[in-house]
């Protein structure tokens, strides 16, 4: 998914939740700068005080950012962040495989809810909202570079036409080539079980960006569909990203009941705003014109009790505070800075998925 997506989306979704305008902003800011963290520098208190940043970032279009074919950060972020791990199958290269609203996003999504409480509780939530929403647009794809990603290229089609659609992947592939940039395998040592090629597609590197536009209506084929559980694939990014938003206005509701502080109001049900919902997704419009779509649904007041503007989104305002926690009067008032939380957060978020909940469903990568 893109930023019209996981911060304007997420951010009427909040509001239409119940949740405060301020709170949603923080949420909707955290599930969008997930895509958006490369920083990882240690920030030094004059006290000496440190603080660390935690890279969550993936940008296949920008790989010296963070190199595609770096085993950790395949571990550590693509995993963690952005393919949770569906846990099907028999052997791991299927577990590895992101699911639709599966059992273990739903134990994710139970877990950080018990974190309510907590001072970051914004933020996670917001990179939970991230991590979910991901999975309603990645799944069929895994966060590390397998054989099992690989699809038939002649057969990766629009069945919609779309007019983005074709130029969009003629423009990927022309610079990454047919599978968007093939890697060494995961795990390449033991490749010979599936064949003599140890080179892998990443994450959906395959599909180029037809997972991230919501009208799109497309198929495929894998090239080891036998491995990848599956053949002959079609599916309706609309209904996906419907399906996506409705979990998420529900993760905020169970939020919103927790947090009574954080709200101003009741919110509406999912039904009340799936027409308005379903009519954003299933127009045929670049990225820019989607965040329109919901900047103007805004403030027509098809999310809140009244018109309201969403505010833009700036990467670089939590950037700047990331940066500024070195000139804090006293390090401990870096718990109240949205930045902080977000770092504070998405550590617990990777140690979590990584040490506990993928080998509660026996994936073992770290």
């Amino acid at each position: 998914m893109d930023i019209d997506m996981h911060y304007y989306g997420t951010y009427a979704l909040a509001r239409a939740a119940g949740l405060r305008a301020d709170a949603a902003r923080i949420i909707a800011t955290a599930a969008e700068f997930v895509d958006d963290s490369t920083f990882e520098d240690v920030i030094v208190h004059p006290d000496g005080a440190r603080f660390r940043g935690e890279g969550t970032a993936h940008h296949p279009s920008i790989p010296s950012l963070l190199p595609l074919n770096d085993r950790n950060n395949q571990q550590l972020v693509w995993v963690p962040f952005h393919f949770l791990p569906g846990a099907i199958g028999s052997t791991q290269s299927q577990r590895l495989i992101c699911r639709k609203d599966s059992a273990v996003a739903k134990a994710m999504v139970s877990h950080h809810l018990g974190l309510a409480d907590e001072a970051y509780a914004l933020a996670m939530i917001g990179i939970t909202a991230h991590v979910y929403a991901d999975t309603f647009a990645h799944y069929g794809f895994s966060g590390v570079s397998s054989r099992v990603n690989r699809v038939l290229a002649p057969t990766l089609k629009p069945v919609n036409g779309g007019p983005l659609a074709n130029p969009l992947m003629d423009r990927f592939f022309g610079k990454f080539g047919s599978q968007g940039g093939l890697v060494d395998n995961f795990r390449t040592k033991v490749a010979s079980v599936i064949g003599q090629d140890t080179t892998g597609a990443l994450g959906h590197g395959a599909v180029a960006t037809f997972p991230d536009q919501p009208y799109l209506e497309w198929r495929y084929s894998y090239e080891l569909a036998a491995h990848a559980g599956a053949s002959n694939i079609e599916r309706q990014n609309a209904k996906d990203y419907e399906d996506g938003a409705e979990a998420l206005h529900g993760m905020f509701r169970t939020f919103a009941q927790r947090r009574r502080i954080f709200t101003d109001g009741a919110g509406r049900d999912f039904s009340a705003i799936r027409a308005d919902v379903r009519a954003i997704f299933g127009n045929i419009v670049p990225t820019q014109d989607r965040i329109a779509l919901w900047k103007n649904a805004m403030a027509a007041g098809k999310f809140s009790p009244r018109g309201e503007a969403i505010p833009d989104y700036d990467h670089m305002e939590w950037r700047q505070q990331t940066e500024s926690l070195k000139d804090l009067p006293q390090p401990q008032d870096a718990s109240g800075v949205p930045a902080y939380q977000f770092h504070h957060a998405a550590a617990l978020h990777r140690e979590y998925v990584l040490r506990t909940l993928l080998p509660q469903h026996g994936i073992y990568i770290m």
